[in-house]
């Protein structure tokens, strides 16, 4: 019990050493680090929507075939995000972050071999597996190393490489395909592979697992890594705060029903769910409603998706801004009354002038959003379940965005173009109503 108690005021002392850093240059490597993976994360999750319009004229594919096809990417993604999001839970951000990135840059590149239909949907399944376990790995290496006081922001600040991944898929595509081919463009997609070298190199396991496995020392060696200093002498600490840094009692998954998380399990799973449904319906689909459908010429549509993408970070930014005066609540209720208003508007446009201006702000709040969600998701849950918490909050977020996208085909085979933009502006307003009425303000509060 002495033991136990001094190992309790050890850890106590570590975590608030840990939240009082400033931050410094290795603070800066982790998040560059993260940063980059959610970049090339999203560029090759959304290259394939510049390539559904070539691929469904090769292949003579019909709008129901082909939101199958986009959908495989994000099916992977919903196996990658429970199976791999929940595995980093038991063997470490750090092995989690290196198999994620391996996979999806292996698949990402063989893609581009695919012959037939049928390949194509199997590799981008693979891809999406490591797309989908990158995601919770990623946020929970960031949310476990920054300090509590910047984490909201730089959180938030990070989910912005996501359309600066999805800027770069419409710049490159515009500059490949048309010398390259749609193969080309996904053979692009193995330059991630260097970050892992990079982070095994450079990176340790976050402090926050190792104590979360009662791994002190090792705790300590990471945080005095981060802090770029030695450790303070282990004497007990006067911090009041009583965090949850024993080993685990129950399994991550079980810890997510309990009665004290339930609650929130409820809050995230829903809003991952009606967030991701018209988002990555809509940014999956939108080059192919463009061209086919709103006859907007394909070099337009290039552009077009170039201005969509810096609306979305700008979205992002100004929000950030916001989430740690206001509150994660008032970002994430407000951003999606705002998008689903502005779908609705967004399919009555009829010319290129009222597409930009009207597609650009729906942009603007529909990604801004996720400055409130990212930095909401981990600070839901304790450090023993934080990944799981995260990825299986991200995979209801997965089965929507698997979803969307079939169900826009059928939608648009029926000729019920105007039905999609309902039914998106439909999912944002529940999942503003969902938060806004149990959900749980979670405002500079310790993770712990």
């Amino acid at each position: 019990m002495i033991k136990e108690a001094e190992a309790g005021g050890r850890a106590r002392q570590l975590v608030a050493w840990l939240d009082s850093l400033p931050l410094n240059r290795n603070h800066w490597l982790v998040f560059s680090l993260c940063a980059a993976g959610l970049l090339f994360d999203a560029f090759d999750l959304l290259m394939v929507s510049f390539i559904a319009p070539e691929i469904m004229l090769e292949w003579s594919l019909t709008p129901q075939v082909l939101g199958v096809v986009i959908s495989a990417t994000v099916f992977g993604m919903l196996f990658g995000t429970y199976v791999l999001g929940t595995l980093s839970d038991v063997i470490g951000r750090r092995a989690g972050f290196q198999v994620t990135v391996a996979i999806f840059s292996f698949f990402s590149g063989l893609g581009a071999a695919a012959q037939n239909v049928m390949q194509f949907a199997a590799v981008r399944f693979c891809t999406g597996v490591g797309i989908g376990g990158f995601i919770p790995v990623d946020t929970a290496v960031m949310a476990e190393y920054l300090p509590a006081r910047r984490r909201g922001a730089l959180l938030a600040l990070g989910a912005i490489f996501f359309p600066i991944g999805g800027f770069l898929a419409a710049g490159i595509a515009a500059l490949v395909m048309p010398a390259f081919g749609w193969r080309g463009l996904l053979l692009i997609g193995v330059v991630p592979a260097v970050l892992i070298l990079v982070f095994r190199r450079l990176v340790p396991e976050t402090p926050r697992f190792l104590m979360a496995k009662g791994r002190l020392v090792e705790a300590e060696r990471s945080i005095a890594w981060i802090a770029r200093e030695t450790p303070p002498p282990a004497t007990q600490s006067d911090i009041t705060a009583t965090p949850d840094l024993a080993v685990a009692r129950r399994s991550p998954v079980a810890e997510l029903f309990s009665r004290t998380y339930r609650r929130r399990t409820v809050v995230a799973w829903s809003l991952w769910f009606f967030w991701a449904f018209p988002y990555y319906g809509l940014i999956l689909w939108l080059p192919t409603l463009l061209t086919k459908y709103l006859n907007v010429p394909q070099a337009t549509v290039f552009f077009y998706m170039m201005g969509f993408q810096i609306a979305g970070m700008t979205g992002r930014l100004v929000m950030l801004t916001l989430v740690d005066r206001l509150g994660r609540k008032p970002v994430i209720i407000g951003s999606g009354l705002c998008a689903g208003v502005l779908l609705l508007m967004f399919g009555w446009q009829q010319d290129l002038a009222g597409l930009i201006f009207v597609g650009y702000l729906l942009a603007f709040f529909h990604d801004g959003g996720f400055s409130g969600i990212v930095p909401y998701t981990p600070e839901l849950y304790p450090t023993h379940a934080r990944s799981t918490g995260v990825g299986w909050a991200s995979g209801a977020g997965r089965i929507a965005a698997m979803l969307a996208p079939i169900t826009v085909g059928f939608l648009v085979a029926a000729q019920s173009v105007y039905a999609v933009f309902v039914m998106f502006a439909l999912s944002y307003l529940v999942a503003a109503v969902v938060v806004a009425l149990i959900g749980v303000e979670t405002k500079g509060k310790a993770l712990e």
